[in-house]
């Protein structure tokens, strides 16, 4: 069968001046008592960025060495010369020259990738603060990446009962036009509805999802999202099917960047050491790091939820895509707690990405006492979509982000593990088969 190697280019604001050559998989503030455990930990878990938001002098000069040391990109921050956090820092004059200082240490340190100017401004001086920073760095530096992230739809000002979450969320795009357009959500808490019996069904976190989805492609901004990676609020339990499922709904939206909230108290300790999630975030990792060149060269065309979400989160209605647009989902509603983005490349390739959003296991395939085949568990559940017709089915391996031999069928079958979610490639059966694969051309 023949094989196709097709080409992608760099991702970025076309206003700006950085550009995004890979997906990212990074981890916010990671700090410890021993920086060169908290880094070295991080990299064997599949980090590939750092960030150092809120760090102090010490600190960030420390990762500055170890990462450039280790070979793992850093967003650095010194708090102490220059970048906030909400209000914090706001009153400070910060100057052209402070900036050049900051940039010709870090010219010589490959690794210091870009600089976290602001964490979540949201009202307008914070704005106006972290954009003229941001045009600050971008002067004097133009190859780093000035990185800013947006407040979500439960600060105190700005949300969706309110009716001003849209409107915050679009006048921060507009006036502060990031590099990427970045959004934090963390919905496993009992204070934002979270519940063992609705899971993420009711969560605010779609809305969020979808308006920035909106707003990025109005605005032809790269997506960056921030996922809870650790149990901020003392919900009774927390389990890594959780996190996976928060990633995997980011990728859904054609997200280009997973930021976890963060490695400190699951995937490392407070110490730097290994933490409880650690394996299950160097395998989740492990995926994305090959399915991420693939990623990379899609564009998101539309985000499918089967009923519960409509059901339980009505404001998601604004957002919610119709599978009878679909270039080949049939147009009918989706199994219980499954989820579909739908995406095509710079060619027309068409490709689905599936996931098992039931976190529980509830929708199992209750099957009776017969042994497992490899690579299963007992919660796997079958998820069958049916198309508009028959055609060809290339998976895309997990493992090596290969596409393989295709099938030729009506549905796309798979077995999904809770929080899990696979990619395929759809190709109409009046072509040839081919396999492909993508190469970055700068």
């Amino acid at each position: 069968m023949e094989h196709r190697i097709l080409s992608r280019t760099p991702i970025g604001n076309p206003r700006r001046i950085w550009r995004q050559d890979n997906f990212v998989l990074s981890t916010f503030s990671a700090r410890g008592r021993d920086m060169r455990s908290v880094i070295e930990n991080c990299a064997e878990a599949g980090f590939n960025l750092l960030e150092m938001g809120w760090a102090s002098h010490e600190q960030a000069e420390e990762a500055l060495r170890l990462c450039e040391e280790i070979g793992i990109d850093l967003l650095y921050q010194d708090f102490s010369v220059f970048g906030g956090m909400q209000e914090r820092n706001i009153e400070r004059k910060v100057t052209q020259e402070t900036v050049k200082q900051v940039t010709d240490h870090l010219r010589p340190y490959r690794h210091a990738i870009g600089v976290y100017v602001w964490d979540e401004p949201y009202v307008e001086d914070q704005c106006v603060e972290a954009r003229r920073q941001m045009d600050l760095f971008q002067r004097e530096n133009p190859t780093l990446l000035p990185f800013t992230v947006a407040i979500p739809s439960y600060n105190l000002l700005y949300r969706w009962d309110n009716g001003l979450f849209e409107d915050y969320l679009r006048w921060y795009v507009k006036d502060i036009d990031p590099p990427v357009l970045s959004l934090d959500y963390y919905p496993v808490v009992s204070g934002l509805g979270y519940n063992d019996e609705d899971q993420l069904d009711a969560s605010l976190m779609w809305c969020d999802l979808g308006l920035m989805r909106k707003l990025g492609r109005e605005a032809d901004i790269p997506l960056w999202f921030y996922y809870q990676g650790v149990n901020l609020h003392h919900y009774p339990h927390f389990e890594f099917p959780m996190v996976e499922c928060m990633m995997n709904a980011a990728v859904l939206y054609g997200v280009k960047g997973l930021e976890q909230f963060t490695a400190v108290g699951n995937v490392i300790d407070e110490n730097g050491d290994k933490g409880p999630f650690f394996e299950e975030t160097k395998a989740v990792h492990a995926k994305f790091r090959k399915l991420g060149n693939t990623l990379m060269a899609l564009e998101n065309r539309f985000v499918f939820h089967s009923a519960e979400i409509a059901e339980k989160c009505p404001l998601y209605a604004r957002f919610a895509d119709s599978t009878a647009n679909s270039a080949v989902l049939a147009d009918v509603p989706l199994p219980s707690r499954v989820s579909v983005g739908e995406f095509t490349d710079a060619f027309g390739n068409v490709y689905l990405y599936v996931l098992n959003r039931d976190i529980d296991g509830v929708y199992n395939r209750g099957r009776g006492p017969e042994p497992l085949a490899e690579g299963e568990n007992a919660d796997m559940r079958t998820v069958s979509l049916p198309l508009k017709e028959k055609f060809l089915i290339y998976p895309v391996q997990n493992d090596s982000g290969r596409q393989v031999e295709p099938v030729e069928d009506d549905a796309v079958r798979i077995l999904l593990a809770p929080g899990c979610a696979a990619l395929f490639r759809v190709q109409p059966l009046s072509e040839p088969a081919y396999t492909l694969e993508y190469r970055l051309e700068k």
